[in-house]
């Protein structure tokens, strides 16, 4: 089970949150690859916390501890007057005030720079932790101001053009004076975006030895509470690394902030591929560090962010933002930027929806899956020479630096080190990766996977202890499972009851018991006493569209009824819904003795239950290109549906699996919503008869 994140950023021990941190950590020690391995030419230094920051604004657990801490500092903050630290390397003084930091502990900042449409506040005291023997960084005044004649004239002008303009904020409904006992209009004045510069408290900030750095963040809790738009930049190595590092980091922070305002439930992989795209349109480069590193771990899932936190062979979150800005790097090189535009500025809808959407709007005649398709087979020729839907213009992936003395990546995707960094499963819109090199004996290859999507509940131990066996949804971000079962209603006594006890986060997750009298085509969300529509307004959209539904948590068993009456006589189906937001979790929801008419289940098992894509009979559906390199050196390139194979593809695949270099690309193409890797295996069929089994993967 998922644990609340919350715990980590207000430990006294817990100084980051980082891309390397298990997404579900509330340890205050991050699980990184082994740091005396890291390959820091190849892969970059910078990490970050962006999304987990995202999480916690979105628990109201965080939320109320976040509360209590903030207020427990009134005795320090006082009257909030501090004065500035004499500072020889600056000439501007603009006054000092107390603003939240990464901990959300008040710390003072001098105002170094006003432009046109920043404010930038630099904090008094830029050392290190008690166990780091680093000197302090160092800003300057000439430095501040370059940062802020460049977010004049380039960085706020580029991202608003493009992605919108944020919220007009002044602080002028500020609530965090009033918890600390700040003057009401504390915060109050322009609307221009506040840049807090720190030395961000990550883990590097106290240990020496630590190889990565968070070079900025957004965060909208500090927006929240203080009425401003607000992004922190770091200050590492400001004198060699301002231009190349954190000018491109700032627009990446800028766009955050916009989407927050302007489509704040986007999903993740598409609000971090617009950020790392606004890079780009800065004129700020390719983040060459994600980019080596997703090609090193390629086996990722596009959709679902941070699947591999907790791998054994190390967490990959940040191959996860090599391939959004690849994926987004590739349509704008197709579709033009007005389409990326169109896409990032698309509020109605999101994720692979609202690329669909667009592809239609701009009569593409392409849908998702074929552009996806095409980009798996981009990322492995990364040239025009067998079709132009086969290359990334804007970037040559085989000259990727590597190094600091000139050296290049020359190849593509790594199909070894893919072999290397294997997972179990296909990912959902991710590659699975295979390399063959056949001989003269292969006759054909046969694929088998999942038919359905499968149930995603269980049966467990009962939490509370009684040693029953009980029914528990399965909890994960954005998790959307039905537990559904079929009966008739009775005449008399239509009453659907069952057992339950949930732990379900508030107000953001909600379990519904709901109705379908059409086969699942729709469903009706079921209420009585227990059961609550107070979803928060900027909640997940599916759960707002679906309430009803139960919320919070009952501490306890208790028995639910609900009266069917409605529905005396009639064969209905029955489902209980689990559904999630992208942040954090509680303990979920819990079901035994379900009874209805002729139906009961007890919970010992889920037999009498089915998936809606069971019921629907909607088949997990794969895609697999094949790319053939000849002795001649010359490729040829095919798509296929493994399951769904015509006559002239596999006359087309005979030729394909003939002796040569052959790689082999198997995606699960999920469904809006659907994140999980499925099971696919794949068999090498020879004359002889000698099958070689593999996964592709199992």
């Amino acid at each position: 089970m998922k644990n609340s994140k919350w715990v980590s950023i207000l430990s006294a021990s817990a100084l980051t949150l980082s891309l390397f941190a298990p997404a579900a950590a509330a340890a205050p020690t991050e699980a990184v690859p082994s740091m005396n391995d890291w390959n820091s030419e190849r892969y970059g230094d910078r990490i970050d916390i962006d999304q987990s920051l995202n999480d916690l604004t979105q628990d109201a657990n965080f939320k109320k501890e976040a509360d209590k801490k903030i207020k427990a500092q009134a005795n320090e903050v006082s009257d909030g007057e501090s004065d500035a630290k004499a500072n020889e390397t600056f000439t501007y003084d603009g006054g000092t005030k107390k603003f939240l930091n990464r901990n959300l502990a008040f710390k003072d900042y001098t105002l170094r720079s006003v432009g046109d449409n920043v404010e930038i506040w630099v904090a008094n005291d830029l050392a290190y932790g008690p166990d780091n023997p680093k000197p302090a960084d160092v800003v300057t005044q000439q430095q501040v101001d370059k940062l802020r004649a460049e977010f004049d004239s380039n960085i706020y002008p580029v991202a608003t053009d493009f992605f919108g303009t944020p919220d007009q904020l002044d602080g002028s409904n500020a609530t965090v004076p009033g918890m600390v006992g700040l003057p009401d209009d504390y915060y109050e004045g322009s609307d221009k975006v506040i840049m807090l510069v720190d030395n961000v408290q990550d883990e590097g900030w106290n240990n020496p030895s630590y190889p990565f750095f968070v070079a900025g963040f957004f965060w909208q809790t500090l927006e929240n509470y203080t009425d401003r738009n607000i992004i922190t930049i770091d200050t590492n190595s400001w004198e060699t690394r301002l231009e190349s590092t954190f000018f491109g980091t700032t627009i990446h922070e800028l766009q955050h902030l916009i989407q927050a305002d302007n489509d704040g439930s986007e999903e993740t992989w598409l609000n971090e591929g617009m950020s790392t795209f606004s890079e780009y349109l800065g004129g700020y480069g390719h983040g060459e560090g994600s980019i080596n590193f997703y090609l090193d771990h390629p086996e990722n899932s596009l959709v679902n962010w941070d699947e591999h936190g907790t791998a054994a062979t190390g967490p990959e979150t940040i191959a996860d933002y090599g391939q959004v800005y690849l994926f987004t790097l590739y349509m704008y090189d197709k579709f033009g930027q007005e389409f990326i535009r169109e896409l990032a500025t698309d509020g109605e809808s999101q994720g692979m929806t609202s690329v669909n959407k667009v592809l239609q709007d701009y009569g593409t005649n392409k849908t998702f899956t074929e552009v996806y398709q095409n980009f798996m087979t981009a990322l492995t020729l990364d040239s025009s020479d067998v079709s132009s839907d086969y290359d990334i213009d804007s970037i040559d992936l085989r000259s990727l630096p590597v190094g600091t003395a000139g050296d290049v990546r020359g190849k593509t995707v790594d199909f070894e080190k893919a072999k290397t960094f294997e997972k179990e499963g296909v990912p959902a819109w991710g590659g699975d990766f295979k390399e063959f090199n056949f001989g003269k004996d292969v006759r054909g290859l046969e694929f088998d996977g999942v038919d359905f999507l499968p149930l995603q509940w269980e049966t467990i131990a009962d939490p509370k202890g009684s040693g029953e066996q009980v029914l528990h949804a399965n909890n994960g971000d954005e998790a959307d499972q039905a537990l559904i079962f079929g009966a008739t209603v009775p005449a008399t006594n239509a009453a659907l009851t069952f057992e339950h006890y949930y732990d379900i986060e508030e107000q953001w997750d909600f379990g519904m018991v709901q109705v379908s009298t059409d086969n699942g085509e729709t469903w009706t969300s079921l209420e009585n006493s227990n059961t609550r529509s107070d979803a928060v307004e900027e909640g997940y959209p599916t759960i707002k569209e679906n309430v009803p539904g139960f919320t919070g948590t009952n501490e306890d068993w208790t028995t639910e009824a609900f009266n069917l009456s409605a529905y005396a006589g009639q064969e209905v189906l029955v489902s209980f819904r689990n559904l999630t937001d992208w942040g954090s979790n509680n303990a979920g929801w819990f079901i035994k003795n379900v009874q209805l008419g002729g139906f009961s289940a007890d919970g010992t098992s889920t037999d009498a239950f089915q998936s809606l894509g069971q019921l629907k009979g909607e088949y997990v559906n794969f895609t697999t290109t094949f790319i053939q390199t000849k002795k001649n050196g010359k490729e040829r390139v095919f798509h296929v549906d493994p399951y769904n194979v015509t006559e002239k593809q596999a006359l087309d695949l005979q030729q394909v699996l003939r002796e040569g270099n052959v790689k082999m690309i198997t995606s699960y193409a999920a469904e809006e919503g659907q994140r999980e890797a499925k099971e696919f295996t794949y068999e090498v069929l020879y004359k002889k008869d000698n099958p070689n089994k593999g996964k592709g993967k199992k």
